[in-house]
C-alpha cells in the first residue's frame, strides 16, 4: 500500500512538472526585436532623440516594452519621456510616459547589478500593427537641460501568443 501511494505521488509530481513546462513554453511571447542606445556619459540631452526602426514582418498583435537602465548618480524617483510611434503610412501618435524607477522610500525598482538598474515599462501590449517598418521615437521630457545617471533606453517587441 506504501509503495502505491509513493509510486503514485511521483507519478502525479512529474505530470504536474511536465504540465509545467509546456505551458511556460507555450506562453511564452516570441521576441522579435530588442534593442538599445546608450545615453552620453555626460548626460542625455533634452533635445537628443533615441530613435528605433522595427520591421514587422506581417500585420498581427505585438506586445511592444521599452526599458531603461539608469544608476545611482540619477537622481530622480520617476522619468518623464515624450515617446512617438511612427506608423509605415506615416501616422504618428504620440505618448507621454511615466517610468517610475524608485518606490517611496527610495529603493531603485527593476532588476539590478552593481549600481545599475533596469526597469522595464510596457508601452502597448496586444497592439494590432501593420508590416512595415515602424519607427519609435524617445525624447527625455524631464525639463533638465542635461539628464544625468541614465545609461540606456530600449525597445523590446514581442508577438503575442495568438500570433506565434
Amino acid at each position: 500500500m506504501v509503495t502505491k501511494t509513493k509510486t503514485y505521488k511521483c507519478l502525479r509530481s512529474s505530470v504536474m512538472l511536465l504540465l509545467s513546462i509546456v505551458l511556460c513554453v507555450a506562453c511564452t511571447p516570441k521576441e522579435l526585436y530588442n534593442n538599445h542606445t546608450d545615453i552620453p556619459v555626460d548626460g542625455w540631452e533634452i533635445q537628443d532623440v533615441q530613435t528605433f526602426a522595427i520591421d514587422i514582418p506581417a500585420q498581427g498583435s505585438y506586445d511592444i516594452d521599452m526599458f531603461v537602465r539608469h544608476n545611482n548618480d540619477y537622481k530622480y524617483r520617476n522619468l518623464w519621456l515624450f515617446v512617438d510611434c511612427i506608423a509605415p503610412d506615416s501616422t504618428v501618435v504620440t505618448d507621454t510616459v511615466n517610468i517610475v524607477l524608485a518606490d517611496h522610500y527610495g529603493r531603485w525598482n527593476g532588476a539590478g547589478w552593481g549600481s545599475y538598474y533596469q526597469v522595464e515599462h510596457p508601452l502597448r501590449h496586444t497592439h494590432r500593427l501593420d508590416s512595415g517598418t515602424h519607427i519609435i521615437k524617445i525624447t527625455q521630457a524631464m525639463r533638465e537641460y542635461k539628464l544625468q545617471g541614465v545609461a540606456n533606453v530600449g525597445v523590446k517587441l514581442s508577438a503575442c501568443s495568438e500570433d506565434k
